[in-house]
Protein backbone atom coordinates (compact mmCIF):
# COMPACT_ATOMS: atom_id res chain seq x y z
CA UNK A 1 0.00 0.00 0.00
CA UNK A 2 1.42 3.32 -0.71
CA UNK A 3 2.02 5.85 1.52
CA UNK A 4 1.49 8.87 -0.98
CA UNK A 5 5.25 9.86 -0.79
CA UNK A 6 5.94 9.57 -4.51
CA UNK A 7 2.67 10.80 -5.44
CA UNK A 8 2.97 14.03 -3.49
CA UNK A 9 6.73 14.44 -4.55
CA UNK A 10 5.87 14.85 -7.99
CA UNK A 11 2.78 16.97 -7.86
CA UNK A 12 3.20 20.32 -10.00
CA UNK A 13 3.63 22.56 -7.09
CA UNK A 14 6.18 20.22 -5.48
CA UNK A 15 7.81 20.01 -8.62
CA UNK A 16 7.83 24.29 -8.39
CA UNK A 17 9.19 23.98 -4.92
CA UNK A 18 12.02 21.49 -5.93
CA UNK A 19 12.92 24.29 -8.68
CA UNK A 20 12.62 26.97 -6.79
CA UNK A 21 15.02 25.58 -4.17
CA UNK A 22 18.09 24.29 -7.18
CA UNK A 23 17.76 27.70 -8.74
CA UNK A 24 18.29 29.46 -5.51
CA UNK A 25 21.40 27.14 -4.94
CA UNK A 26 22.55 27.52 -8.34
CA UNK A 27 22.33 30.96 -7.81
CA UNK A 28 23.99 30.79 -4.39
CA UNK A 29 27.18 28.38 -6.33
CA UNK A 30 27.44 31.47 -8.58
CA UNK A 31 27.92 34.03 -5.69
CA UNK A 32 30.02 31.77 -4.44
CA UNK A 33 32.56 31.74 -7.83
CA UNK A 34 32.58 35.48 -6.89
CA UNK A 35 34.07 34.59 -3.68
CA UNK A 36 36.38 31.92 -4.56
CA UNK A 37 38.08 34.33 -7.38
CA UNK A 38 37.99 37.07 -5.03
CA UNK A 39 40.10 35.41 -2.55
CA UNK A 40 42.07 32.59 -4.49
CA UNK A 41 42.14 33.79 -8.56
CA UNK A 42 42.61 37.14 -8.59
CA UNK A 43 45.54 37.10 -6.04
CA UNK A 44 46.93 34.16 -7.87
CA UNK A 45 46.46 36.14 -10.80
CA UNK A 46 48.13 38.99 -9.36
CA UNK A 47 50.82 36.87 -8.42
CA UNK A 48 51.66 36.07 -11.93
CA UNK A 49 51.48 39.44 -13.31
CA UNK A 50 54.23 40.16 -10.94
CA UNK A 51 56.49 38.26 -12.33
CA UNK A 52 56.69 39.99 -15.54
CA UNK A 53 56.37 43.50 -13.82
CA UNK A 54 58.94 45.20 -11.56
CA UNK A 55 57.13 44.88 -7.71
CA UNK A 56 57.95 48.25 -6.55
CA UNK A 57 56.54 49.62 -9.81
CA UNK A 58 53.57 51.21 -9.86
CA UNK A 59 51.56 48.12 -11.29
CA UNK A 60 53.20 46.25 -8.57
CA UNK A 61 51.96 48.03 -5.97
CA UNK A 62 48.41 48.29 -7.16
CA UNK A 63 48.17 44.37 -7.70
CA UNK A 64 49.46 44.02 -4.23
CA UNK A 65 46.55 46.44 -3.06
CA UNK A 66 44.33 44.42 -5.51
CA UNK A 67 45.05 41.37 -3.66
CA UNK A 68 43.92 42.51 -0.20
CA UNK A 69 40.96 44.19 -1.29
CA UNK A 70 39.42 41.56 -3.04
CA UNK A 71 39.52 39.41 -0.14
CA UNK A 72 37.64 42.16 1.56
CA UNK A 73 34.88 42.67 -0.47
CA UNK A 74 34.29 38.59 -0.45
CA UNK A 75 33.29 39.04 2.94
CA UNK A 76 30.21 40.80 1.26
CA UNK A 77 29.55 38.31 -0.90
CA UNK A 78 29.62 35.98 1.08
CA UNK A 79 26.61 37.36 3.27
CA UNK A 80 24.71 37.23 -0.27
CA UNK A 81 25.49 33.76 -0.28
CA UNK A 82 23.70 33.20 3.19
CA UNK A 83 20.35 34.47 1.99
CA UNK A 84 20.26 32.46 -1.06
CA UNK A 85 20.96 29.35 0.54
CA UNK A 86 18.15 30.05 3.90
CA UNK A 87 15.43 30.52 1.49
CA UNK A 88 16.08 27.95 -0.78
CA UNK A 89 16.45 25.97 2.79
CA UNK A 90 13.20 26.90 3.72
CA UNK A 91 11.65 26.08 0.34
CA UNK A 92 13.00 22.69 0.50
CA UNK A 93 11.49 22.05 4.34
CA UNK A 94 8.22 22.93 3.04
CA UNK A 95 8.50 20.61 0.44
CA UNK A 96 9.57 17.70 2.61
CA UNK A 97 7.17 18.31 5.31
CA UNK A 98 4.31 18.62 2.48
CA UNK A 99 5.84 15.21 0.98
CA UNK A 100 5.93 13.69 4.17
CA UNK A 101 2.91 14.21 5.33
CA UNK A 102 4.24 16.08 8.60
CA UNK A 103 2.50 18.29 10.79
CA UNK A 104 4.24 21.93 10.93
CA UNK A 105 4.96 22.18 14.58
CA UNK A 106 5.66 26.16 15.35
CA UNK A 107 7.64 25.12 18.36
CA UNK A 108 9.87 23.01 15.79
CA UNK A 109 10.11 24.48 12.64
CA UNK A 110 9.60 27.88 13.62
CA UNK A 111 6.78 30.58 11.67
CA UNK A 112 5.03 28.62 8.57
CA UNK A 113 5.58 31.43 6.04
CA UNK A 114 3.92 31.52 3.22
CA UNK A 115 7.04 31.34 -0.11
CA UNK A 116 4.59 30.84 -3.02
CA UNK A 117 5.57 34.48 -4.26
CA UNK A 118 9.33 33.15 -4.24
CA UNK A 119 8.78 29.46 -5.38
CA UNK A 120 6.83 31.55 -8.17
CA UNK A 121 9.90 34.15 -9.18
CA UNK A 122 12.36 31.29 -8.48
CA UNK A 123 10.84 28.53 -10.15
CA UNK A 124 10.20 29.85 -13.92
CA UNK A 125 13.71 29.03 -14.95
CA UNK A 126 14.12 25.81 -14.93
CA UNK A 127 10.34 24.75 -15.23
CA UNK A 128 10.52 26.39 -18.38
CA UNK A 129 13.89 23.73 -19.56
CA UNK A 130 12.06 20.28 -19.99
CA UNK A 131 15.24 18.48 -19.16
CA UNK A 132 15.77 20.40 -15.85
CA UNK A 133 12.62 19.92 -15.00
CA UNK A 134 12.36 16.15 -15.71
CA UNK A 135 15.22 15.86 -13.59
CA UNK A 136 12.79 16.90 -10.59
CA UNK A 137 10.63 13.86 -10.88
CA UNK A 138 11.27 11.20 -8.24
CA UNK A 139 13.26 13.38 -5.89
CA UNK A 140 13.29 10.52 -3.52
CA UNK A 141 14.10 6.94 -4.80
CA UNK A 142 10.57 5.58 -5.33
CA UNK A 143 10.63 2.67 -3.37
CA UNK A 144 10.16 4.50 -0.52
CA UNK A 145 6.79 5.22 -1.58
CA UNK A 146 6.19 1.33 -0.44
CA UNK A 147 7.08 1.39 3.20
CA UNK A 148 5.35 2.55 6.02
CA UNK A 149 4.41 6.35 6.59
CA UNK A 150 6.94 6.95 8.80
CA UNK A 151 9.54 4.26 7.62
CA UNK A 152 9.21 5.96 4.56
CA UNK A 153 10.27 9.88 5.97
CA UNK A 154 13.17 8.24 7.48
CA UNK A 155 14.72 6.63 4.17
CA UNK A 156 14.70 9.83 2.72
CA UNK A 157 16.11 11.22 4.97
CA UNK A 158 18.71 8.79 5.35
CA UNK A 159 19.01 9.18 1.46
CA UNK A 160 19.69 13.10 1.70
CA UNK A 161 22.41 12.53 4.55
CA UNK A 162 24.02 9.49 2.43
CA UNK A 163 23.77 11.74 -0.20
CA UNK A 164 25.89 14.82 0.87
CA UNK A 165 28.67 13.82 3.30
CA UNK A 166 30.59 11.83 0.75
CA UNK A 167 30.49 14.89 -1.57
CA UNK A 168 31.89 17.01 1.60
CA UNK A 169 34.71 14.95 1.63
CA UNK A 170 35.95 14.57 -1.42
CA UNK A 171 35.79 18.31 -1.58
CA UNK A 172 37.58 19.32 1.27
CA UNK A 173 39.98 17.17 0.01
CA UNK A 174 40.21 18.83 -3.23
CA UNK A 175 40.30 21.90 -1.46
CA UNK A 176 43.21 21.25 0.28
CA UNK A 177 45.12 20.04 -2.42
CA UNK A 178 44.45 22.66 -4.62
CA UNK A 179 45.55 25.62 -2.17
CA UNK A 180 48.56 24.00 -1.19
CA UNK A 181 49.73 23.70 -5.01
CA UNK A 182 48.87 27.66 -5.94
CA UNK A 183 50.53 28.50 -2.51
CA UNK A 184 53.72 26.68 -3.61
CA UNK A 185 53.69 28.16 -7.02
CA UNK A 186 53.35 31.98 -5.86
CA UNK A 187 56.21 31.63 -4.28
CA UNK A 188 58.13 29.46 -6.58
CA UNK A 189 57.38 32.83 -9.38
CA UNK A 190 59.46 34.75 -6.69
CA UNK A 191 61.99 32.38 -6.35
CA UNK A 192 62.76 31.89 -10.06
CA UNK A 193 62.48 35.64 -10.15
CA UNK A 194 65.72 35.78 -7.34
CA UNK A 195 63.70 37.89 -5.21
CA UNK A 196 64.81 38.83 -1.64
CA UNK A 197 64.05 37.39 1.65
CA UNK A 198 61.68 40.39 1.94
CA UNK A 199 60.31 40.70 -0.93
CA UNK A 200 59.26 37.06 -0.68
CA UNK A 201 57.46 37.78 2.70
CA UNK A 202 56.03 40.36 0.81
CA UNK A 203 54.04 37.32 -1.53
CA UNK A 204 51.97 36.72 1.97
CA UNK A 205 49.65 39.25 0.77
CA UNK A 206 48.56 37.09 -2.11
CA UNK A 207 48.74 33.49 -0.14
CA UNK A 208 47.15 35.36 2.82
CA UNK A 209 43.28 35.27 1.03
CA UNK A 210 44.07 31.88 -0.64
CA UNK A 211 44.67 30.30 3.02
CA UNK A 212 41.98 32.29 4.51
CA UNK A 213 39.46 31.39 2.35
CA UNK A 214 41.11 27.79 2.82
CA UNK A 215 40.84 27.54 6.15
CA UNK A 216 37.07 29.25 6.45
CA UNK A 217 36.03 27.15 4.28
CA UNK A 218 37.54 23.30 5.97
CA UNK A 219 36.12 24.98 9.41
CA UNK A 220 32.91 25.12 7.66
CA UNK A 221 33.09 21.65 5.83
CA UNK A 222 34.06 19.71 8.97
CA UNK A 223 31.14 21.24 10.63
CA UNK A 224 28.88 19.96 7.90
CA UNK A 225 31.03 16.40 7.83
CA UNK A 226 30.21 16.42 11.56
CA UNK A 227 27.04 17.28 11.88
CA UNK A 228 25.81 14.69 9.08
CA UNK A 229 27.94 11.91 11.06
CA UNK A 230 25.57 13.19 14.07
CA UNK A 231 22.77 12.77 12.29
CA UNK A 232 23.41 9.37 10.45
CA UNK A 233 23.86 8.24 13.80
CA UNK A 234 20.32 9.31 14.85
CA UNK A 235 18.49 8.24 11.90
CA UNK A 236 20.44 4.69 11.64
CA UNK A 237 20.06 4.10 15.78
CA UNK A 238 17.80 1.23 16.32
CA UNK A 239 14.87 3.07 18.28
CA UNK A 240 11.61 3.00 16.24
CA UNK A 241 11.65 6.99 15.37
CA UNK A 242 7.67 8.39 16.32
CA UNK A 243 6.38 11.60 14.09
CA UNK A 244 8.15 13.54 16.57
CA UNK A 245 11.43 12.35 16.18
CA UNK A 246 11.08 12.98 12.82
CA UNK A 247 9.89 16.35 13.03
CA UNK A 248 13.17 16.60 15.10
CA UNK A 249 15.34 15.19 12.66
CA UNK A 250 14.20 17.46 10.07
CA UNK A 251 14.55 20.00 11.91
CA UNK A 252 18.33 19.66 11.98
CA UNK A 253 18.45 18.72 8.39
CA UNK A 254 17.19 22.20 7.57
CA UNK A 255 19.50 23.99 9.95
CA UNK A 256 22.35 22.02 8.18
CA UNK A 257 21.16 23.12 4.28
CA UNK A 258 20.72 26.73 5.59
CA UNK A 259 24.78 26.86 7.13
CA UNK A 260 26.45 24.47 4.69
CA UNK A 261 28.88 25.27 2.52
CA UNK A 262 27.69 25.79 -1.63
CA UNK A 263 29.26 22.70 -3.22
CA UNK A 264 30.06 24.31 -6.88
CA UNK A 265 27.91 22.74 -9.75
CA UNK A 266 30.21 21.37 -11.44
CA UNK A 267 32.21 19.28 -8.66
CA UNK A 268 28.24 18.42 -7.34
CA UNK A 269 27.44 17.35 -11.08
CA UNK A 270 30.58 15.03 -11.47
CA UNK A 271 29.77 12.81 -9.08
CA UNK A 272 25.72 13.28 -8.85
CA UNK A 273 24.76 10.11 -10.92
CA UNK A 274 27.20 8.09 -9.06
CA UNK A 275 26.30 8.79 -5.25
CA UNK A 276 22.65 9.50 -6.17
CA UNK A 277 22.56 5.86 -7.25
CA UNK A 278 24.35 4.76 -4.29
CA UNK A 279 22.11 6.63 -1.70
CA UNK A 280 18.48 5.29 -3.34
CA UNK A 281 20.14 2.15 -2.93
CA UNK A 282 21.42 2.14 0.72
CA UNK A 283 17.65 4.08 1.19
CA UNK A 284 15.86 1.10 -0.31
CA UNK A 285 17.79 -1.59 2.11
CA UNK A 286 16.23 -0.37 5.31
Amino acid sequence: MSNGIRLRQNEEHSIEMLAAQRQLYSNAKRYDWLSTALSVWIPFGMAIILVFIPEDSLAGIVSYIVSITSAVISFIVDGIINNKKELAAAIQQKFDTYIYNMPWDTRIFGKNRNLNNEIAVYSSKILSDEEEKKSLYDWYTPLVDEKELKEGILSCQRENVWWDVGLRKRFKMGSIMAIIILCIAVFIMGICKNESTVKLLWRFAFVAPMLEWLFSTIKQLNKDINELQELDEIINDDESKSMEDLQDIQKLIFIHRKDCFAIPNFFYKHFKDNDEDKAHRAASMH
